[in-house]
């Protein structure tokens, strides 16, 4: 990590006196922009597509966007983001998703269930932690945005390993 922000702070300054501006993020303009309902689960709906495809290209984040996870901050900003999406493990995809707006404070609440094969096809992504998580299991996933003019501002996600299977039920009185 430290490299990593050694050679930023060496070549940000060579590259702007080139001309060229360096773009540590990828900003992404919103599909929508407004303050609605279905504004705040598009840009929601985006960052799930993200973790199951590990690639948060095109998620609207705020450029000071924050993640937190289980009550402890994971990453902050845009940049730091996007790059933990490419290392989340293998997904079969996130089924069963319930959305709760709330408009006026622009908080979008996901209950989602995250079907995770088990499997590593990239040697690149997050490791296990376990042997027992080598095996298929369903994350059940309470997650909260902060979405303002449709760019995702906070993150704070609080989830539940089911071991065993990725067809785990939700236990939603009116699941499928």
């Amino acid at each position: 990590m430290m490299r990593a922000h050694l050679l930023v702070a060496t070549v940000a300054p060579l590259l702007t006196a080139l001309g060229a501006t360096p773009s540590l993020a990828q900003q992404v303009a919103p599909a929508c922009t407004e303050d609605t309902r279905a504004c705040m689960i598009q840009a929601a709906t985006a960052y799930l597509d993200s973790i199951v495809n590990h690639d948060a290209s095109a998620v609207p984040f705020a450029p000071d966007v924050k993640r937190t996870e289980q009550g402890r901050i994971t990453a902050m900003g845009e940049s730091a983001i996007r790059e933990s999406q490419k290392l989340q493990p293998d997904m079969a995809g996130h089924v069963n998703t319930r959305f709760f707006v709330e408009e006026s404070s622009h908080n979008v609440i996901a209950f989602t269930l995250l079907r995770v094969t088990g499997r590593k096809a990239d040697p690149n992504r997050r490791t296990f932690s376990n042997e027992a998580e080598r095996d298929p299991f369903t994350v059940h996933l309470a997650e909260r945005f902060k979405v303002e003019k449709g760019l995702i501002t906070e993150i704070e996600a609080i989830f539940f390993s089911e071991q065993g299977t990725m067809d785990g039920p939700s236990n939603w009185a009116d699941s499928p």
